[in-house]
């Protein structure tokens, strides 16, 4: 759903495992949550580290361009009702909020899924890796290196894309220091297919610094993982939105944030204009 990142040939294909690592804070859960939603997939979100109501404020915002603190302002006053509404209709991802999901449990819900739609989940999505349960006794490098293995297994049985969050460490831990393949935490990195590290970077844009998507590990097109192989993203945190840099003002934007854009631009036309006139 990403141009950008196509063009990199960064691409979250069908019966294969990704995984997303960054600092806390960031922005991989807005990334990837950005994907759930915007990519049109049908599918499983596990929001082990969020819960529900995180969730729904930063999914009402990918949906409506509204801005979170709006959202949340909207339901402390009782006037939440289209919010209501458009996560009402927005179908195509089932949330589960289990804080501590074991493999039994993932297993269960994509069985759960399959039974009620008739299909498997195109999309499974693990947020994140270290808040899985290993039941089967492993702890640390072994119960991720265990968890990763299932979900390989279950992405070739289904055929789904699976997503899995995890976090970094060091230096990197700072979230604006170019991400490499040795930062991931415990550098479970060898079943993935594809391995992505976000950071911030020195670019500024309107709604802050871009989000740089550092590409560490790809099976299917180019990747370095000294992390010399980079794309920068306009990270629109407060509106929860992630787009491509280049993207044509209002091309990909929901029409809350291009009203707001295009009603800056007239305030601004206007000043312009009286300081025209006055000018004369």
């Amino acid at each position: 759903m990403w141009k950008s990142l196509a063009d990199a040939t960064v691409h979250f294909r069908r019966s294969q495992v990704a995984m997303v690592a960054a600092a806390p804070g960031v922005g991989k859960s807005a990334f990837t949550l950005n994907l759930a939603i915007r990519s049109g997939a049908r599918g499983i979100y596990m929001s082990a580290d969020s819960d529900e109501v995180t969730q729904a404020f930063r999914a009402a915002a990918i949906l409506t361009g509204d801005r979170v603190q709006e959202i949340e302002a909207a339901y402390k006053v009782g006037k939440g009702e289209r919010y209501d509404k458009v996560l009402r209709e927005f179908t195509n991802v089932w949330f589960d909020f289990d804080a501590s999901p074991n493999l039994t449990h993932i297993e269960e819900e994509v069985l759960a899924y399959a039974y009620m739609y008739g299909r498997w989940p195109e999309l499974l999505v693990l947020d994140n890796l270290v808040n899985v349960f290993d039941e089967s006794g492993g702890e640390g490098f072994a119960g991720h290196e265990n968890t990763m293995s299932f979900l390989v297994d279950l992405a070739r049985k289904t055929e789904a894309q699976v997503t899995v969050l995890h976090h970094v460490v060091g230096e990197a831990e700072s979230g604006d220091q170019p991400l490499k393949l040795k930062d991931i935490r415990g550098k479970i990195t060898k079943l993935q297919t594809l391995v992505l590290g976000l950071a911030y970077t020195d670019t500024y844009t309107p709604q802050g610094r871009a989000l740089g998507v550092y590409v560490l590990k790809n099976r299917s097109g180019k990747a370095s993982a000294s992390g010399d192989l980079s794309v920068e993203l306009n990270a629109d945190l407060d509106r929860m939105l992630i787009n491509d840099m280049e993207a044509p003002a209002g091309g990909d934007l929901p029409d809350a944030v291009w009203e707001d854009f295009k009603q800056d631009f007239e305030a601004a036309e206007g000043i312009r204009e009286r300081e025209i006139h006055e000018a004369l």
